[in-house]
């Protein structure tokens, strides 16, 4: 009866270690067609991916009721030139579960090092279908980022379009080591956090505040509640068609070609780096 016993346990661990193995290969096998998908510029590694792939790969995040998070970064050719010269920074988005190319300048820079992305995924974009899943699964959000009145304006137009979704804000105008707003946050238990304060902050922000969180999709949009509040209208569909979007942008706020000098800049680094 003993012997049968100690026969029994031994098989339940060969068994279960079997079943360790099989996960690990699982998972492995997982990572290395990540990393296969994944294409590098100036050491940024971006997923070769489309809008559509994104959205499906959000709705099975969101269906799997994980208590990991999903991290995305929407990376256009200021955060990449930025990137380049700050290796701490690049480190942190490199460990995103996702680098989407928020910007024609990152696909046609794919383009010119012979290693092509399918698509462009505009962060403002990825949002709006990240509110449409929320919308029907009658889930919650939480705006956090620019200036108070900006942040209440963009929440009221969103609860309008919008209003199967429980929204909460905050004002983007804190210090990473603020442990208030993330307390508020927690308590809020939001499915999603939009994060608009500009890159670096947005990204260091997620990735130091996201351990306080489980199961959310955290995405940093930049300056995407100006246009979302209307205070910045997004360019007519035929300059969007035409990828000219950073120019209407430069139109609008002419204080901006400083920021705009990084994109010929990243351009010049990509042929030299070709």
């Amino acid at each position: 009866m003993i012997r049968k016993y100690f026969l029994f346990k031994f098989s339940c661990v060969k068994i279960f270690m079997h079943f360790k193995r099989v996960v690990k290969w699982g998972l492995d096998m997982y990572q290395n067609q990540r990393i296969k998908n994944k294409i590098n510029i100036l050491g940024v590694n971006f997923d070769n991916t489309t809008m559509l792939e994104m959205v499906e790969n959000i709705k099975q995040f969101i269906s799997s009721n994980t208590d990991d998070n999903l991290f995305i970064v929407t990376a256009n050719p200021e955060i990449v030139d930025y990137a380049t010269e700050h290796e701490q920074y690049r480190n942190l988005i490199n460990q995103a579960d996702y680098v989407v190319p928020d910007g024609t300048g990152i696909v046609k820079a794919s383009k010119r090092l012979k290693q092509p992305l399918k698509r462009r995924v505009p962060g403002i974009e990825l949002l709006e279908e990240c509110l449409k899943i929320a919308h029907v699964s009658h889930q919650r959000v939480y705006l956090l980022g620019s200036k108070n009145e900006i942040i209440e304006t963009a929440e009221k137009k969103l609860q309008s379009q919008y209003p199967n979704i429980h929204f909460a804000h905050h004002h983007g105008y804190i210090h990473l080591e603020d442990e208030t707003v993330i307390k508020r946050i927690t308590s809020f238990n939001p499915d999603y956090i939009f994060v608009g304060m500009g890159f670096p902050k947005q990204e260091q922000w997620i990735s130091e505040k996201l351990s306080h969180l489980d199961g959310i999709v955290a995405i940093g949009i930049g300056g995407s509640f100006d246009v979302l509040a209307g205070n910045i209208p997004r360019a007519p569909e035929w300059m969007q068609r035409n990828r000219l979007e950073w120019l209407y942008r430069l139109y609008l706020e002419p204080q901006r070609i400083g920021r705009m000098l990084a994109i010929p800049k990243f351009m010049w680094t990509v042929i030299r780096n070709k």
